[in-house]
């Protein structure tokens, strides 16, 4: 074993938060248990530290240890946190090839923010993909109504044309029943029915008779379109 730049007595130093460090760092690594006399804490790791230091590779591991300390106090300084995870052995090796040229912790950064951003990128792509599909559904939705609106104002106006050919056609039936009555009856006066009317009455059935045979005669011929009579 080498000479130490500096002993742990003195790297220690009774520094509290680096002992409550230390505590945890050890038991990781299964060198410390903690000793049922609180007063005997700091021998106790003094000793865990002296027997890390025996080992093969001892001078280097003290190093790794003050360097891990030295990373401690830089997150805290920083607001960093330690995180303790388990991983498969797989997954540390690939972790591990991932951070050949930088540290652990930055690559795991890195691949929090990567990851952070897809999940931000997914989510904003469904969200559009929600938008765009609910605005292809209103303006679908707005086509059928304004396709309705219009049918319905088609009908409407149907409607409306056919009450007032009806209305029409039931005037035309009162004008032709009326009529009828009319020519009834002249043509009873004409055949010597006893109608109780007056010699004048009659006279003017008889002439009323010979116009509306006259009237819809012209009529009938309009409406079918006979060509005029060569008299």
């Amino acid at each position: 074993m080498g000479r130490l730049e500096i002993t742990p007595e003195k790297w220690l130093a009774s520094d509290p938060e680096k002992i409550g460090w230390l505590e945890q760092y050890l038991a990781r690594k299964g060198l410390y248990s903690r000793p049922l006399n609180t007063s005997e804490i700091q021998t106790a790791l003094l000793r865990s530290v002296y027997y890390l230091i025996s080992r093969s590779n001892g001078q280097k591991e003290f190093a790794n240890l003050k360097a891990a300390w030295r990373r401690y106090k830089s997150d805290k300084k920083r607001g960093n946190q330690l995180v303790q995870v388990r991983l498969k052995p797989q997954v540390k090796q690939q972790l591990a090839l991932l951070s050949k040229s930088t540290s652990v912790s930055e690559t795991v950064e890195k691949l929090v923010r990567e990851e952070t951003n897809f999940l931000k990128d997914r989510r904003a792509a469904i969200n559009d993909a929600i938008k765009l599909e609910i605005d292809q559904r209103t303006e679908s939705a707005m086509a059928r109504l304004e396709s309705t609106q219009k049918q319905i104002a088609y009908l409407e106006f149907q409607n409306a044309t056919l009450k007032a050919e009806l209305d029409a056609a039931q005037t035309e039936i009162s004008n032709i029943l009326l009529i009828i009555t009319e020519f009834e009856i002249a043509a009873g006066v004409q055949a010597g029915d006893d109608l109780g009317l007056s010699s004048d009455d009659k006279h003017e059935a008889l002439n009323r008779q010979t116009e509306l045979l006259n009237y819809y005669t012209k009529r009938i011929k309009a409406t079918a379109s006979f060509p005029p009579s060569q008299e």
